[in-house]
């Protein structure tokens, strides 16, 4: 549980310059939180078996809604937290336009973007032609040619897919991570209440 929202929030930081939604950052914010109250609530639900009285298990149904209040909050944050696809071409486009002097920090988060996911341009290392760059940047390419230039007429060396695609399968893959850990909790709750029911 603590592991997806990490995860969340990892990814909000390192990517927050080409899709800047606060919706991921307080998903896993809220992801993270749930796990010590999960622990919280079933060590009350192990320990109502034990002592048996109201107050405890008051304070037991206290935790169980409370997580299900967040649990719900989560999941609708993880369904709506993804960006639309036309503002994160727009940001892309603008990053790229804007590409070109090295301490600027855009400049630095494309290279860095363009490294990691080992993409090129918006949609294909064309991208670079079409804003009127000679070449593309030598983040552009492929690690195993060591003397690539970013030359765009030698196009087998750099990558061939472009970050935009490679950016929303990042994010579902994140919002697939909270959601399955949501889900997952939510059924450990339900497994918790109904074994208080019967005892």
């Amino acid at each position: 549980m603590a592991w997806a929202g990490v995860s969340a929030l990892r990814i909000h930081r390192n990517y927050q310059h080409f899709c800047d939604n606060p919706f991921l950052e307080v998903l896993g914010c809220l992801v993270v939180s749930t796990a010590p109250l999960l622990l919280l609530t079933g060590g009350l639900a192990v320990g109502i078996s034990r002592w048996n009285t109201g107050p405890w298990q008051g304070l037991f149904l206290y935790g169980v809604m409370v997580l299900l209040c967040v649990e719900a909050s989560s999941a609708v944050l993880a369904r709506t937290s993804s960006c639309q696809r036309d503002w994160e071409t727009h940001v892309l486009d603008d990053l790229l336009h804007q590409y070109g002097n090295q301490s600027d920090p855009k400049t630095k988060a494309v290279d860095r973007l363009q490294e990691e996911l080992k993409c090129c341009g918006i949609h294909n290392y064309t991208d670079w032609r079409v804003m009127g760059h000679i070449s593309a940047p030598t983040s552009c390419c492929q690690k195993i040619f060591l003397n690539c230039t970013g030359d765009l007429s030698t196009s087998q060396q750099l990558y061939q897919k472009g970050c935009l695609p490679k950016l929303e399968q990042l994010r579902r893959v994140s919002s697939a991570t909270c959601s399955g850990a949501v889900s997952g909790l939510w059924f450990w709750s339900c497994l918790l209440h109904s074994s208080v029911d019967s005892s």
